[in-house]
């Protein structure tokens, strides 16, 4: 019986992590996918219904498809989302997304390019076709800081990181390092789900 309640145990605790696992590390200076990539196995479908499955998956949330980046074996598609807005990062964080889905029968190999884009104005942000940024009305935004100068601190609210005069790093702002990671982490998680089922 012990045994028995010891085993539940341990598959809950494993079931629990896998189901927290974490696909990108973020330091002081980007975000990035651990090992550069996420392979997802997909053993019982061919090369050709991988593909039909993630251009359903484009389709379904409204991503844009990037036909300049993808070819026979890789399918690359665009997102362009709210990570956050101000009153919960000091700042507005808006993130340009670009999945390249490298795909053979039975796998599928995810690798991403991103900018994050930071408005403490609440600029809204437009995107064309050719994945260029500009705000409404000129409303000033900037690409994202992961770190700032401890004295401009107050200027960048959204920063994760504060350096001083010695190079001296440390964490400022804990939760909005853990609100980029959950956001891509959603993707990973989500498309890995699509796929799967």
């Amino acid at each position: 019986m012990k045994k028995i309640f010891v085993t539940i145990i341990l598959l809950v605790v494993v079931k629990t992590m896998s189901a927290q696992q974490s696909y990108f590390t973020c330091d002081e200076i980007a975000v990035y996918l651990n090992k550069g990539s996420v392979t997802i196995n997909l053993p019982n479908l061919s090369k050709e219904e991988i593909k039909q499955k993630i251009q359903s998956l484009i389709k379904e949330r409204n991503y844009v498809y990037k036909p300049y980046y993808s070819n026979e074996s890789l399918v690359s598609f665009r997102d362009f989302a709210r990570i956050c807005d101000k009153s919960k990062c000091g700042s507005d964080l808006i993130a340009k997304t670009i999945f390249h889905l490298a795909c053979n029968a039975g796998f599928v190999k995810i690798t991403i390019d991103y900018e994050i884009y930071s408005s403490f104005y609440g600029a809204e942000l437009l995107i064309n076709d050719n994945d260029d940024v500009a705000s409404k009305n000129d409303v000033p935004f900037a690409p994202y800081e992961f770190q700032i100068w401890d004295k401009y601190a107050d200027e960048y609210p959204e920063a994760i990181y504060v350096f001083n005069k010695k190079g001296k790093t440390k964490v400022k702002n804990g939760e909005v390092q853990k609100t980029i990671l959950n956001f891509f982490n959603r993707y990973i998680t989500d498309i890995k789900s699509y796929l799967e089922n």
